[in-house]
């Protein structure tokens, strides 16, 4: 005798085998179920779709085309001419120059055979430096020298088509490793510090919350006069008044000084903000941890080791991710402090950063095309980044 459903509905069908199975509910029957929600979800969705969607779009379109904004002309089609430009790198060999089988070395501006470099060093003082052809001679047609390294006693040259991209990707890459260690080490101490609720302490909380609220650029004007080369400049100021310097230091025209200021300025920044996120992070564990390990005599260290940290691994995990994706974001503070006329990255290109190229490709030489690709590419280096921090934070474990 066969056991039947009480009740057998539309979703419900019966298998080749003799069993009773749910039959899955169509897509659409689903939506006309919840048409209601969709309805009341249309003002945001309807803004989303137009003015996010949508320019991704065409900016993905736009990417494979050489289109300028401000010509009449129609846009062409160069497929992935964009991208190659953009990510086009050679490694090449550079071979020392010879002069009548000696070996040349550049000793100042002259160029001189071994056998006089021992006396030019004696009578001048100055060293030298092994003589290697030019790049434009060793590298292809296209590409122009990026970078050079000696490598067990052989010179190379980098070449890339698009000598500046790369630049950007390095100091991007360098300022976000600092940044966010920085701000990640600094937040967790100071939320571990003011984690006891107190009135002093909730005080410093706002007192360092403050700067993440504020105006970014603001921020970056103030710190733009904190760091003025001129005698009114606040640092140049005290030390001058000190008497530690004679001169002012000319702070924003050094490329040597561009990046500390920048990762000094978005670390002070941050911090507040990170500091929050641990906070909140902290509240979540069980007291009752802490007094189990207490009574085992557990010293500080192993606490944190054992206990808090990897209880606060969800809220590390998230505090890396959007500290990576704000950092690979920067813009403001390169653009306020560090354009000019030779270009938006400061000297020598010291402070240029992905952003910043984009919007000078977009919007300072109108390559339009050519900005989107490098949107793209930033999209693509944050995707896999926010991957890596996922899978290596083991996040779904954590929770």
């Amino acid at each position: 005798m066969t056991t039947q459903p009480l009740q057998v509905g539309p979703s419900v069908e019966k298998t080749s085998a003799g069993d009773w199975r749910v039959k899955p509910t169509p897509i659409w029957l689903k939506m006309w179920r919840s048409r209601i929600s969709y309805i009341m979800l249309l003002p945001f969705l309807v803004p989303f779709v137009v003015f996010v969607i949508i320019p991704l779009f065409q900016s993905a379109v736009v990417s494979f085309y050489d289109y300028s904004a401000v010509k009449a002309d129609v846009a062409e089609f160069v497929a992935t001419n964009n991208y190659t430009n953009l990510l086009s790198l050679e490694i090449k060999q550079q071979p020392s120059l010879f002069e009548d089988g000696s070996r040349v070395f550049q000793c100042g501006r002259k160029k001189l055979p071994e056998a006089e470099v021992v006396d030019y060093e004696t009578k001048e003082g100055k060293s030298c430096e092994p003589a290697f052809a030019r790049a434009r001679d060793v590298l292809t047609e296209g590409f122009s020298e990026w970078k050079s390294l000696s490598l067990f006693g052989t010179q190379y040259l980098i070449g890339a088509t698009d000598a500046r991209f790369w630049t950007s990707i390095i100091n991007t890459i360098a300022f976000a490793f600092w940044t966010v260690v920085g701000r990640l080490i600094l937040g967790l101490m100071i939320a571990l510090i003011l984690q006891r609720q107190t009135k002093l302490n909730y005080f410093l909380r706002m007192i360092f919350f403050l700067p993440s609220v504020t105006a970014s650029i603001a921020v970056t004007v103030v710190w733009g006069w904190i760091f003025k080369g001129q005698s009114y400049g606040l640092i140049n100021y005290l030390l001058l008044q000190t008497g530690l310097v004679s001169e002012p230091i000319s702070f924003l025209n050094d490329a040597n000084w561009t990046m500390p200021i920048l990762i000094f300025m978005t670390i002070w920044g941050g911090i507040g903000y990170n500091m929050i996120l641990f906070l909140a992070g902290l509240q979540n564990i069980n007291p009752e941890l802490y007094e189990v390990a207490a009574i085992d005599g557990a010293d500080s260290w192993m606490v944190f080791r054992k206990i808090t940290w990897p209880l606060l691994r969800p809220t590390t995990v998230y505090v890396v991710i959007t500290s990576v994706i704000g950092a690979f974001q920067v813009f403001e503070s390169i653009y306020i402090l560090f354009s000019s006329t030779e270009g938006i990255g400061g000297v020598l290109d010291s402070g240029l950063a992905v952003v910043p190229y984009l919007y000078e490709n977009g919007f300072g030489l109108f390559r339009m095309g050519y900005a989107s690709a490098i949107a793209w590419i930033l999209f693509a280096i944050i995707f896999v980044l926010t991957l890596i921090n996922l899978r290596v934070g083991r996040a779904d474990e954590a929770y």
